[in-house]
């Protein structure tokens, strides 16, 4: 079972990009997921060529397996079906699902009659801000378990409806995409269904990169969309917990833990804080806690 945290920065590359072969191979080390594109990424004209494209890139990880967690991203359901007949589909952990509704998800989810690949639906149009709609949804898919890795929020689309777009100076939090956030994350994660944070265009202003995902924890949300290589490192750093964090999640989970207890100035409470401390030691498996800060040496003591 693929778990959220693991996925990381999911990196979208076009089925087309003539390093995708070395991508699939591990070329960036620090990448732990990527999403094959043939749906926004490509024009109408050049879907022909982009599945012949798609099935040498199969027959490739046939002889070769990815060295990373892959996923396919098709046009619509249709696509998914060819996608599903062509040999070497089972090197791809699955599927992500565009512009996903709830009009449209059943027959999504009809084609995928084999429980072999995960998916990861995405959520674009303007019910991301309707809770009713979200609930309906997450009641869809919540029987599907394990093999939902994690529900997507497509953010420039949602802006896009609005007629706007992301800022360079502020977060996604600090505009509309921040209620459609809260909303989702207010629905899907109590049913056990991760979020995956949305993309962050602008790849050049890694500081306002590092506030968003900061936020994205704050928020629930353990894994990212990437737009550039270059934010996958950040992503990942920025993932790690600190080590009072983690001193603090195994404090929790500790079978000697008392019903509430004070640890470095905070009240910890395992009822409550269970499913955040396994959250913690989740990030700290896959991406390595941070160090602890060296002490400073103190000077030495004068005698009078």
């Amino acid at each position: 079972m693929t778990k959220a945290v693991e996925l990381g920065a999911t990196l979208y590359i076009p089925v087309q990009h003539p390093r995708l072969a070395e991508v699939l191979a591990g070329a960036n080390p620090d990448l732990r997921s990527v999403v094959i594109c043939l749906e926004d990424s490509l024009h109408e004209t050049e879907v022909g060529l982009a599945q012949e494209v798609f099935c040498a890139t199969l027959r490739a990880l046939e002889a070769a397996p990815p060295k990373l967690i892959a996923y396919a991203r098709p046009r619509g359901p249709q696509m998914l079906e060819w996608m599903l007949a062509q040999p070497g589909i089972e090197r791809l952990a699955g599927f992500v699902l565009p512009k996903i509704t709830t009009a449209n998800l059943a027959d999504w989810l009809a084609r995928l009659d084999s429980p072999a690949h995960g998916i990861m639906p995405t959520i674009e149009s303007t019910e991301a801000f309707d809770r009713a709609a979200m609930v309906q949804m997450a009641r869809a898919l919540a029987p599907l378990g394990e093999r939902v890795h994690a529900v997507r929020i497509g953010g420039n689309d949602i802006l896009n409806t609005l007629g706007v777009r992301r800022s360079r100076e502020r977060t996604a939090y600090d505009t509309p995409l921040g209620l459609a956030i809260s909303t989702m994350a207010s629905v899907f994660l109590p049913e056990g269904l991760a979020l995956s944070a949305p993309v962050f265009e602008h790849y050049a202003l890694t500081d306002v990169l590092r506030e968003e995902v900061a936020r994205d924890i704050e928020h629930g949300l353990l894994t990212k969309t990437a737009i550039h290589p270059s934010q996958v490192p950040i992503i990942h750093d920025v993932l790690r917990p600190g080590p009072a964090e983690v001193e603090e999640a195994r404090a929790i989970l500790a079978a000697e833990a008392r019903a509430v207890f004070g640890h470095g100035g905070s009240m910890l409470e395992p009822t409550t804080h269970a499913r955040w401390a396994q959250g913690v030691l989740d990030r700290a498996r896959v991406h390595a806690p941070r160090p602890a800060a060296p002490r400073r040496p103190q000077a030495p003591t004068r005698v009078a």
